[in-house]
């Protein structure tokens, strides 16, 4: 069965380095298969029967030297992502203003609210499941909207992004 985990906050701005061959091989010390990356934020393609997060994210610690938050994601989950997208004529329009919030867990609706409060401006976000897709017309580099309220660890992929890890992982 294919997997995605998504590794939150790796290679950004120069620093928690992680060589993507080096990355690649510790998924195969794992026992996965066929294993790829794709660009160097962190997204890893993988068989396996059920891989277990937290033993990832524990080989990464180990291998890397610092803590490493892993989203996991079933191809079939990742196929369903299309199809429940709140912001169709967006994405199509511009992929980097269409983005997806993977979460560890489905949020409990206090965290929502929180959130909710701080929302401002022109831009959108639903949640659906451990799923939070986000409109920011500005891009996300100029959006003031904070994820912090969700007090869990995220990881935030635009939508050309999710399209062509979903073009791996149908390939």
């Amino acid at each position: 069965m294919r997997h995605i985990a998504l590794l939150r906050g790796i290679n950004v701005g120069g620093n928690r380095r992680v060589p993507m061959t080096s990355l690649k091989n510790t998924f195969e010390r794992l026992g996965f298969t066929d294993v790829r990356t794709y660009i160097q934020s962190g997204n890893v393609i993988f068989e396996a029967e059920k891989p277990d997060q937290h033993a990832i994210e524990e080989a990464l610690r180990v291998g890397f030297g610092f803590p490493v938050d892993v989203m996991l994601r079933s191809a079939g989950e990742w196929a369903a992502l299309a199809s429940r997208n709140p912001y169709p004529a967006q994405a199509a329009a511009d992929g980097t203003k269409v983005h997806i919030a993977f979460l560890h867990d489905v949020p409990n609706p206090a965290r929502l609210d929180a959130l909710r409060a701080r929302t401002t401006g022109e831009e959108l976000w639903e949640c659906l499941g451990r799923e939070l897709y986000l409109y920011t017309p500005r891009g996300m580099g100029q959006s003031r909207l904070s994820l912090a309220p969700l007090g869990q660890p995220v990881t935030v992929r635009n939508w050309r992004t999710v399209q062509e890890i979903g073009e791996m992982l149908r390939g």
